[in-house]
């Protein structure tokens, strides 16, 4: 079993080789669709040691330089991959979690987890019962706004709010999310989005007793044809 190879600077001659051969680096990352710039750092040492080993073991002169260095910016990638697999990512508490539209990371926080979030420095003041700014209270969002002026329309079933993307209508949709748990709301309306729009609906617009005498079909195409001048469509400015 041969001893492993360390690095320590090259000779004179490891140099020239290392130069002459140094296009393999650039191949063999192509060879695997990773980016020179971003994966370079991440094999080049290990590279250096494949010329170290050429030359400490010469019964490797078996098979090509190429061969050898290939082999071990494979093993040098394979580390570099296990290693940020295991670093913990951070992400922010206001982060939607894929998967479960409208739900943050900070709607699975419990109260036993507040202890261990880092509201701000250590140096902050922290007062309580103090007398909230008058302008503070009032201002809300315009689609806050529009929340609840539409559940105060006793005669509107639903509403949608239509952006220019679909970033800032997940972001409404969300706050709605939150806006009918915090009012405790879950039985009045619905909310969820298709695409660039967000759709509020009133329970009681969901199922409705059918009209005795009169056929399903023109039933359906008189309630359509009600429920589209009802229908509150709200065009948001991005």
């Amino acid at each position: 079993m041969h001893a492993r190879t360390q690095y320590t600077p090259l000779t004179v001659e490891e140099q020239r080789f290392a130069e002459e051969n140094h296009q393999v680096i650039f191949q063999y990352l192509r060879s695997r669709k990773l980016d020179p710039e971003e994966w370079y750092d991440v094999v080049i040492l290990r590279y250096l040691l494949s010329v170290k080993k050429w030359f400490q073991r010469p019964e490797l002169h078996s098979w090509r330089f190429s061969t050898i260095a290939r082999q071990d910016m494979r093993s040098a990638i394979g580390s570099h991959l296990k290693k940020e697999a295991r670093r913990i990512q951070t992400v922010s508490l206001d982060e939607a979690i894929p998967g479960f539209e409208g739900m943050t990371y900070m709607d699975t926080v419990t109260a036993d987890n507040l202890h261990y979030i880092n509201y701000g420095e250590e140096d902050m003041n922290i007062s309580y019962n103090v007398k909230i700014p008058e302008r503070a209270r009032k201002n809300k969002s315009d689609e806050a706004k529009a929340l609840e002026n539409f559940l105060e329309m006793k005669d509107m079933k639903n509403m949608c709010i239509e952006y220019a993307d679909a970033d800032e209508a997940k972001k409404t949709a969300s706050n709605f999310y939150n806006y009918r748990k915090k009012h405790g709301q879950q039985e009045l309306y619905e909310v969820f989005r298709v695409k660039q729009s967000v759709y509020v609906v009133k329970a009681e617009a969901k199922a409705e007793p059918k009209e005795p005498g009169v056929k399903r079909g023109r039933l359906q195409a008189s309630r359509t044809k009600k429920d589209s001048k009802k229908v509150g469509c709200i065009k948001a400015a991005s």
